[in-house]
């Protein structure tokens, strides 16, 4: 679907003003973490409130476990098996147009936000096309902490702002990217919170990325991890964030753009707190790296133009996967030239079956990552996670399979904690599932059509009660 807006009508004076489009991507935010889907009251009080003004999608996954395959996904639309911007590749091949270069060729002002180093063109490209890139410093591998003792939500949001504010002279609509790194590791929440969270713990109490990394290498038994803890301070870098994105939402309205800007929220990927046996976003394809939240708002004045399909407020259901906001992007801004991938599907075209197939890929960790792991703990079995994943959810199951021939099959309504594998008691469901994971990386890498349930396999999974 390709709207197409803004050719002005014979008689008219002026065109019609276009949308401006802000994508705000809440880094590490996993969709339980937050209000809508937890029972968190008031741990993420300007997204719930954004919430109420949109449409929540429910169901929307990311299409890969960390930032840089999941952000080029966004940016293209493609699976990471098309664009090939991985761990071992973490750079994006510059022959595949991005959001930010066909909105400019479509006569947008584009411009990009954040400080997560992974996103700057001079390490990955995943941001190529964006006019303005605005890079908040943070310091340090281990750290990730700005001279404000943040990790660069204040500078942003200080950035935002002035860049905001200076659009009366420009005339063209705009396309702002935004990334908050507040939900990563480390876990330090602000002072403010603490006084009134975590009073019960010592003031200099955190999370850091070497004690994730120990603990990955197996130097911090399970069991004796006080998993409370991390929740709490991982909750309050939620907080944070939040708090951050209430700031650039606050300056939208300041400057009096949000009643033509569409807003678009969401995350990367989510976060292992423990869960699985690992902490962070890496080694996994499991629902709590790939489910996230997604809330779209469309202002009152352009709902006509852009139908979500509910009313504000409503949720909605379809399956979604992040390759999508490169679809419904283009939409907005009108670009007709452009055939999105196969992988990515507007969000403004009406809601897909419920046995869409949701797909996400992993490559395997940098080498680097595991040499890390290693200095750690010499003795740990770190090969462990040297592999590739595919996963596919369709309807309530989801199949994941590595490279070594490992292959599990989780029923995430009985079992959100993917703790049962009954692969072995659905040999069916695995084989057909495992052809759509097959045929979603040839077609990825070859730009075929989309990858959809045939009859053979929508009657096997009908059989067995999974889709309806």
């Amino acid at each position: 679907m390709t709207v197409s807006l803004f050719a002005a009508m014979p008689g008219c004076e002026s065109e019609p003003r276009r949308p401006n489009v802000v994508i705000v991507v809440l880094d590490t935010l996993r969709r339980d973490a937050t209000s809508l889907a937890a029972d968190s009251p008031g741990l993420t009080p300007h997204l719930d409130a954004l919430a109420d003004e949109s449409v929540v999608f429910t169901h929307a996954f990311s299409a890969a476990p960390w930032t840089v395959p999941s952000h080029a996904s966004m940016m293209t639309g493609l699976l990471p098996s098309g664009h090939n911007c991985v761990s071992l590749r973490p750079r994006l091949d510059p022959r595949i147009p991005t959001l930010a270069q066909l909105a400019g060729e479509a006569g947008y002002a584009t411009g990009a936000f954040y400080s997560n180093p992974w996103l700057s063109d001079k390490a990955t490209q995943v941001l190529r096309g964006f006019e303005v890139q605005e890079q908040a410093e943070i310091t340090g591998l281990f750290q990730l902490e700005s001279q404000f003792g943040d990790q660069g939500g204040r500078e942003i949001s200080g950035d935002v702002s002035r860049w905001l504010g200076g659009r009366a002279d420009d005339g063209r609509p705009f396309l702002m990217f935004v990334n908050i790194l507040e939900s990563h590791l480390s876990y330090d929440p602000p002072k403010v919170y603490r006084d009134e969270h975590l009073k019960d713990l010592h003031p200099g109490e955190t999370v850091s990325i070497k004690w994730a990394h120990e603990y990955n290498a197996g130097l911090h038994p399970h069991d004796g991890v006080n998993w409370s803890i991390v929740e709490r301070l991982y909750a309050g870098d939620v907080w944070s964030a939040d708090r951050f994105l209430g700031e650039i939402l606050q300056s939208l309205e300041r400057e009096g753009l949000a009643e033509n800007t569409v807003v678009i929220v969401t995350s990367d990927h989510g976060e292992n707190l423990g869960d699985h046996g690992l902490m962070e976003h890496q080694f996994s394809l499991h629902e709590t790296l790939l489910a996230v939240p997604l809330v779209v708002r469309v202002p009152i004045a352009l709902r006509g133009k852009f139908d979500l399909s509910a009313r504000s407020g409503e949720h909605r259901h379809d399956p979604v996967q992040t390759t999508d906001l490169f679809a419904t992007v283009l939409d907005i801004v009108g670009d007709d030239i452009y055939a999105s991938p196969p992988s990515s599907r507007s969000l403004f075209e009406p809601p897909a079956e419920a046995d869409r197939p949701l797909f996400a890929e992993y490559a395997g960790p940098a080498p680097g990552l595991l040499e890390m792991l290693r200095e750690r703990h010499p003795a740990a079995d770190v090969q462990r996670y040297a592999r590739a994943i595919g996963s596919v959810r369709v309807g309530d199951l989801r199949l994941t399979a590595d490279d070594r021939g490992s292959v599990e099959l989780h029923d995430i309504a009985r079992d959100p904690g993917q703790a049962r594998d009954i692969s072995a008691a659905h040999p069916e469901a695995v084989e057909a599932l495992m052809q759509l994971l097959l045929r979603a990386s040839r077609s990825a890498s070859e730009n075929l059509t989309p990858v959809e349930i045939d009859p053979e396999t929508r009657r096997q999974l009908e059989s067995l009660g999974y889709i309806h």
